[in-house]
């Protein structure tokens, strides 16, 4: 009885031992929940934050694809939306920002800043410009002196023919896109790179024809790779001729070409090009036209679902792409008409008068040429007829990189990295 009595009340002291285990325990949960709870809140607020700066990053995707001269109205104010830099040279230093307006317009003694607003909605609530936080797009640079600063020489270009793609030297400037995202207290910095659709133009000569080539007249016809600055009317027989002093260091091909057959020449004609002015081997191939601008055929696809133009009648410009299905001929013809970037025809092309065109022309069918027309970049004649080349001078210069500038100038921005900072 001694001993039992001895152990009178151990129950209840195990009970209250448990209750305050399980009080400890309680408390401990409910403190992890609140901790996990503001944890899922931050994250959340911080996943918002990052879509917000991607909605930033979509302005400026959007706003560097598009071409200047069409003014919108948003916000209260009129301007033209489209981001480009038009500085020949391009300028290193050239930064566009895009702000709020509603927080201020900024300005900047420096003349390569721009500043433009944005084409969005402000009361539908901006989370990538917030106090005073602005969406900045640059050219990417290597900082090859060490200062700092972009100069002339350190913009990074993209071209898919070199290894690796960015170089110093050709292609189209990667365009840099800076954006803070804003959701409460979360913030999101991202840092894109993006560039043009990149082509990798892959033709055989300045002027590329399926059947006969009978250059008669005074024409010229160069297949040495050109500067796109080349002056209009430049040609074989100027007073400052466009080869030797228009070539590009490297890229030259041949000056006509066929996959076979006969290419004559008479009259006052001048062809030059490299290895030879004129090639007429039955191993040249014929190329359609995804494979002369190296792209897959379901992109060409795309692109001529909603050309610029389909029509060249009239002075122009004709720029971007052009793509009639049918013939250009007579009042349809281009005739001292000025275009750039693609001419894609699927019937025959007429070419008269002072015409001008800076890029590639494609013609499925036949072509004939008459009175001045200049063009740089490259012709390809699809058409089993001779080329006509009347009375004239018509000129020809093959000049890859005006083929490709001027035709991505028509194409949207591809992300080549994307991360936070």
């Amino acid at each position: 009885m001694r001993k039992r009595e001895s152990e009178r009340g151990a129950a209840l002291l195990v009970t209250l031992a448990m209750l305050i285990s399980l009080g400890f325990v309680g408390a401990a949960l409910i403190t992890t929940a609140g901790v996990e709870l503001k944890v899922a809140g931050s994250d959340r607020r911080g996943t918002q934050a990052q879509f917000a700066a991607e909605g930033g990053v979509q302005e400026a995707l959007h706003r560097l694809s598009l071409r200047s001269g069409t003014p919108v109205t948003v916000n209260g104010l009129t301007f033209d939306p489209a981001i480009q830099d038009t500085n020949d040279p391009l300028d290193p230093n050239w930064q566009v920002q895009i702000y709020a307006p509603s927080e201020g317009t900024p300005t900047s003694m420096d003349p390569s800043i721009v500043f433009s607003p944005t084409v969005q909605e402000e009361s539908a609530g901006l989370d990538y410009m917030r106090n005073g936080n602005m969406l900045t797009i640059r050219h990417k640079f290597w900082d090859l002196d060490w200062d700092d600063q972009p100069d002339a020489g350190e913009i990074v270009l993209y071209d898919t023919s070199k290894f690796p793609a960015e170089n110093l030297q050709t292609g189209s400037p990667i365009e840099v896109i800076e954006v803070a995202g804003f959701r409460n207290d979360a913030r999101r910095r991202v840092r894109v790179e993006a560039v043009r659709y990149p082509l990798a133009p892959n033709v055989y000569s300045a002027m590329l024809s399926r059947g006969e080539v009978d250059v008669t007249g005074n024409i010229s016809i160069c297949g040495q790779n050109h500067d796109p600055n080349t002056p209009v009317g430049t040609d074989l027989e100027s007073a400052i001729p466009c080869s030797p002093n228009y070539d590009e260091a490297d890229g030259h091909l041949t000056g006509i070409a066929t996959p076979g057959e006969a290419i004559t020449t008479s009259g006052s004609s001048n062809i030059r090009g490299t290895p030879v002015p004129a090639d007429a081997s039955p191993t040249n191939p014929w190329t359609t036209l995804a494979q002369a601008l190296g792209v897959e055929q379901e992109f060409i696809d795309r692109l001529l679902e909603n050309p610029d133009q389909t029509s060249v009648a009239g002075a122009g410009p004709f720029d971007g792409i052009t793509y009639i299905d049918g013939n250009a001929t007579g009042g349809d013809a281009l005739d001292g008409g000025v275009g750039s970037g693609l001419l894609y025809v699927t019937g025959d092309l007429d070419i008269n008068g002072t015409a001008e065109w800076r890029g590639l022309v494609y013609v499925e069918g036949n072509v004939r040429v008459t009175g001045n027309p200049w063009i740089i970049g490259g012709l390809l004649v699809g058409g089993t007829s001779k080329p006509a080349f009347g009375a004239g001078d018509a000129t020809i210069l093959y000049s890859r990189t005006t083929i490709k500038t001027t035709i991505e100038t028509a194409l949207d921005y591809i992300v080549l990295s994307w991360r936070e900072i």
